[in-house]
């Protein structure tokens, strides 16, 4: 055993993992690396890489192109529908407030003839007598 190893015992104190250092051969190739990586960035990009970027980009914008286009016919479907249930519903009451005024209309039009019918009417002509559901 080495004398930094923990002892099994209840009382022993708990160290800390030990954490073998680097080499100076391992310093000096991460540091190699490091530099090609560093002169690279410097370097920019390669033809291939910027093509390959070029190529996402385009993609990319047509994607949200497309996502774009997707959402204005979902929004346009959606007013769409709105719309025509608006109109659908603006007819209807179109047509029932013009059903009751004509209904109203035509039984006070009905009504004002009978009246002058019998204001009118000469002496000798018999008086018209209403029917059970005309009521009076």
């Amino acid at each position: 055993m080495t004398d930094r190893a923990v002892k099994a015992s209840p009382d022993a104190v708990t160290e800390a993992p030990i954490v073998p250092e680097p080499t100076q051969a391992e310093i000096d190739e991460w540091a190699s690396r490091e530099k090609r990586r560093r002169e690279a960035w410097l370097n920019g990009p390669s033809a291939e890489e910027r093509q390959a970027y070029a190529q996402r980009l385009r993609q990319r914008r047509l994607a949200e192109a497309f996502d774009e286009s997707e959402h204005r016919i979902e929004e346009s479907l959606r007013l769409g529908l709105h719309y025509g249930r608006d109109a659908q519903l603006a007819a209807e009451g179109a047509m029932t407030l013009v059903y009751r005024w004509s209904r109203r209309t035509m039984s006070e039009l009905i009504r004002a003839g009978r009246e002058w019918e019998e204001e009118t009417s000469l002496p000798m002509r018999r008086r018209r007598v209403p029917l059970d559901d005309e009521g009076s």
